[in-house]
């Protein structure tokens, strides 16, 4: 069987960052020309379509993560796939690879599909709202690979209102769904999003086990895609996130006496001159404490190492004419937030001596601001 290896690649660089370093199983099986990738480590489960220029009969079940790491690193225009013996055989140019088949009683082993048979809750859902989850709400979550943080500040909590993700700050990313809902979904399956190209079609559900006790359960699927995946969504998790979600939003709707009207591609540019000199000088790169101090007409912002950087406070901004206000916050958090934006301005509003607020529409980001001994 032969397949274009930039076609395949583009599909499975996606499964890829869900699967590397993890003991998952993929299925590779074809029904007429078309090739179906079934990937699952029982928790999640995907099925994703891949045409074939002609019709082909194949099945085999390896090891997912050095299948696909294999696959990523093929430079040809093409590979071939065959089954020999126990094992599949991959073959590039003059290379070839054995990727050993599981067998389970001396039969091929056979993938469980995650399926909801009892459905509480069905609605589409825009592919933008998942690409929005992915890219803004996955930002926050990221720093947790970086510090350490609970497990609840993995997940990301989506309700019908929006989604929200919390770390060493808070993002609250804003839409609307056509249902009521309340989910905790893992990095793992996000990540996954990178799949659609399409709007989906979302299910919710609980399924009783043999114990008696119901098991949480989702599906996003398009024509092309299926993703479903076990979710734990007890009601003292749910607690537990809705109590800091709650304190971000009473913080993003304050009243604050500075609100301050920035050009993204102006900060973006001062941050990362300053970030080009510290990230070199500092240690750790996911945190660069930088003084920052504005009046009415300008901002400054002024690293560890004295360097400064001068952003013009445009029209549309408001200050505390009283005093001139100083706090001191992480480059690299704001950093990560502007390299998300895709807008041309952000609004920045502060004066509580407490956190900051970055607004570009209807997504909110909280930056805690740092004390000196931080």
């Amino acid at each position: 069987m032969q397949l274009k290896t930039k076609q395949f690649q583009e599909l499975t660089a996606t499964i890829l960052t869900a699967v590397d370093n993890e003991a998952a199983h993929l299925e590779l099986v074809t029904k007429g020309a078309e090739l179906r990738l079934n990937i699952t480590n029982k928790v999640y489960y995907v099925s994703a379509k891949f045409p074939l220029e002609t019709p082909e009969v194949f099945r085999a079940v390896v090891d997912a993560a050095p299948f696909l790491n294999l696959i990523s690193k093929i430079t040809t225009d093409t590979f071939n796939l065959s089954i020999k013996d126990n094992y599949v055989l991959i073959k590039h140019g003059k290379s070839s690879y054995k990727a050993p088949m599981i067998f389970e009683n001396e039969s091929l082993v056979s993938l469980t599909p995650i399926i909801i048979n009892n459905s509480l809750v069905d609605m589409p859902i825009s592919c933008e709202i998942l690409k929005s989850i992915l890219n803004v709400n996955g930002r926050e979550v990221q720093k947790g690979k970086f510090i350490e943080v609970k497990e609840l500040q993995k997940l990301y909590y989506i309700d019908e209102t929006g989604c929200f993700t919390f770390t060493t700050g808070a993002c609250l990313n804003s839409f609307t769904l056509e249902k009521p809902v309340k989910l905790l979904l893992t990095d793992q399956l996000v990540r996954l999003f990178r799949l659609f190209k399409e709007d989906v079609y979302f299910n919710y559900g609980k399924d009783p086990l043999a114990d008696g006790s119901l098991q949480t359960k989702v599906s996003f699927e398009t024509s092309d895609i299926y993703l479903a995946s076990i979710l734990n969504c007890d009601d003292k998790l749910l607690a537990d996130v809705q109590r800091p979600c709650a304190a971000t939003k009473s913080y993003v709707t304050a009243a604050y006496p500075n609100h301050l009207v920035l050009s993204v591609s102006e900060l973006s540019n001062a941050i990362a001159r300053l970030t080009s000199f510290t990230k070199d000088k500092l240690q750790d790169i996911h945190s660069i404490p930088a003084k920052v101090t504005f009046d009415s007409a300008e901002m400054t912002i002024t690293d560890q190492l004295e360097n400064s950087e001068v952003v013009s406070i445009e029209n549309g901004s408001y200050t505390d004419a009283t005093e001139q206000y100083s706090m001191l916050l992480n480059l690299a958090d704001i950093k990560g937030i502007l390299e998300t934006c895709k807008v041309d301005h952000i609004t920045l509003n502060c004066g509580n001596h407490k956190s900051i607020v970055i607004n570009r529409g209807t997504i909110n980001n909280l930056v805690p601001e740092l004390t000196e001994a931080e």
